[in-house]
């Protein structure tokens, strides 16, 4: 699980949330290598209560990240995200597409779905045909 920068904790008079705040306070305790504490804050967004203090710590965040001088390398980490999941989506588009539209390739599909071929070989077989790639 990727753990956030800042937290906020919503809901902030409702019963459970002293409980989740503890929760997740003891599970950032588990991570003592990590130079930033992602802070929690409870707020109640309704009503507008304890949303600067959230907004503090985002910028305080910020602040920590142009300080390390790990500002741009986040950027840059954060963009080849999004192409890497624009590109991934557009791609198990177009493998969709293609099995739905091969008969060979449904056929591979059907025979994992009732568990005669397993879903490597399928997957290595549809990757040579699709994207004609070798040894995927």
């Amino acid at each position: 699980m990727e753990i956030p920068d800042v937290i906020a904790i919503n809901k902030m008079d409702h019963p459970a949330a002293k409980t989740m705040l503890n929760e997740v306070r003891s599970v950032l305790s588990l991570d003592k290598e990590r130079a930033w504490k992602p802070p929690i804050v409870l707020t109640e967004a309704m009503r507008a209560e304890h949303v600067p203090e959230l907004w503090e710590q985002v910028e305080a965040h910020r602040a920590f990240l142009e300080s390390e001088g790990l500002l741009e390398e986040q950027r840059r980490k954060n963009l080849a995200g999004e192409v890497f999941a624009v590109a991934s989506a557009r791609a198990k588009a177009h493998l969709e597409r293609a099995v739905a539209d091969d008969p060979e390739l449904r056929r591979l599909l059907d025979e994992v779905q009732s568990r005669a071929l397993d879903p490597l070989t399928a997957v290595r077989e549809i990757l040579r045909k699709v994207f004609k790639l070798s040894g995927a």
